[in-house]
């Protein structure tokens, strides 16, 4: 019975006549005589689809959240237990509000006890003061010297070539988009000579590069200026610890103190004013808080990031992608972005960055769009085509057939049902490219 099925289906594909593909496989004695086409019945029952010719995109689709381009990773630098989380996503903050705290009640009692041990050492101390006044003069010296570095280091700040650097890449954004509306629009006029074109997509390429420059050159900005602020605090650490000095060597002039357990005292106190200082979590920007990801009990290792701010604007889609997906796209790749649900709100975008392995500190791809009055966090869906096939032959992939090593398809001609293979490009999932095997206009039997 098997062989019956598949001899009558065969039969069917290959458009044999009826008086053919009896059971039992076996031709009844006037089938010479006599021609039966395929039943027009069981073709109606079934779709049929022209042989039509457009354009198959193969389109990565994906979303992302409406977000700040420019955002801040914030961490403690010391491990502890979160006591307090005074924000939420979505709060607007100014540059030193208290994000977030530790519970610092451990550290607050050895401070106390420090205190203590403190006072102790200095009421045991030998009251001898030899030498006491010249270290009170040498003391006053390392001050003013302290004082005189901190002047320097503060009015050498390079802040200028950061801002100049801002400026920059600012600048680059703004001819990048005008390159890419020209070579857009040089795209969207068929009229004009193929070297208008190129010159526009060599404009566009070039303004890509110096964006890319600019970045580089504000990073690195950015970079001279955090290691100038560095220099700063350590110039400003000097001076108080110059000040303490200062007032020790005065304390030892007026009373005999110099002992070594003093000094130790008074530096485990130092510590653990800064240990505590280190366990509070400041805005270091105005700006919106994008993401918490603590709240109060947890506990937190040092770096970790737990809060992520960002400036209002600009704004961009931010997409958290797997390597392998973002790996799909390159920086450039031009596509369309939308609110979901929302095709009315669909404009140009452009890719703007993507992580390259699972090591950048960074995982998210970032895309550039124009949208305008779309709320912050709301989700976009972002359209990219990957490769795109213009004035191809192409059917739905529901028609394609397969067996063994074939791939065909079933056309409906004037003379009946008839197989042909066919050789396949581009597929995505609603069109196929039909590279060679059919015609346009071809009418295709679906199974």
């Amino acid at each position: 019975m098997r062989t019956h099925g598949i001899s009558a289906t065969l039969c069917l594909l290959l458009t044999l006549t009826a008086a053919g593909c009896g059971s039992g496989g076996e031709a009844p004695a006037q089938s010479a005589a006599t021609s039966t086409p395929v039943p027009t019945a069981e073709v109606a029952a079934r779709p049929i689809y022209a042989v039509q010719r457009g354009t198959v995109e193969d389109v990565f689709t994906f979303t992302g959240r409406w977000q700040p381009r420019d955002q801040m990773m914030l961490s403690f630098p010391t491990d502890g237990r979160v006591r307090r989380v005074n924000v939420r996503r979505g709060d607007a903050v100014r540059a030193g509000d208290l994000l977030a705290d530790y519970d610092v009640s451990a550290l607050e009692d050895q401070l106390a006890n420090a205190e203590i041990q403190l006072e102790a050492a200095q009421a045991g101390v030998d009251t001898s003061a030899s030498g006491s006044e010249d270290n009170v003069e040498n003391a006053q010296i390392a001050l003013a010297n302290a004082r005189i570095a901190l002047e320097n280091a503060r009015a050498s700040s390079p802040w200028a070539s950061v801002a100049a650097a801002r400026a920059a890449v600012d600048s680059a954004q703004l001819a990048l988009e005008e390159a890419e509306r020209a070579y857009r629009d040089a795209l969207s006029h068929p009229e004009q000579p193929a070297s208008a074109v190129d010159a526009a997509r060599q404009q566009y390429l070039a303004a890509q590069t110096q964006l890319a420059q600019a970045q580089a050159n504000y990073f690195g900005a950015a970079q001279v200026y955090n290691s100038h602020q560095y220099t700063v605090e350590q110039a400003e650490n000097a001076v108080v610890q110059a000040e303490l000095n200062l007032q020790r060597a005065i304390d030892a002039a007026a009373e005999g103190v110099n002992d070594e357990n003093v000094r130790s005292a008074q530096l485990t106190i130092d510590q653990l004013k800064a240990d505590i200082a280190d366990s509070s979590l400041y805005a270091p920007i105005d700006g919106v808080v994008l993401e918490v990801y603590i709240a109060p009990g947890d506990l937190v290792q040092a770096y970790d990031t737990v809060i992520v701010i960002g400036r209002p604007e600009p704004k961009e889609v931010v997409a958290n992608l797997a390597i392998a997906d973002a790996n799909r796209l390159s920086v450039g790749m031009t596509g369309k972005c939308q609110v979901v649900n929302r095709p009315e709100t669909a404009v140009g975008c452009i890719v703007r960055s993507i992580p390259l392995s699972s090591q950048d500190a960074d995982q998210t791809t970032r895309v550039a769009a124009g949208l305008e009055g779309v709320a912050e966090n709301q989700l976009i869906e972002v359209e990219i085509p990957l490769e795109v096939r213009e004035n191809v032959l192409w059917l739905p992939p529901s028609v394609i057939r397969t067996f063994q090593n074939r791939t065909f398809v079933v056309l409906q001609t004037s003379d009946g049902l008839r197989t042909v293979d066919v050789e396949l490009g581009l597929q995505t999932d609603d069109r196929v490219e039909i590279v060679s095997g059919v015609n346009e206009g071809d009418l295709v039997v679906a199974p």
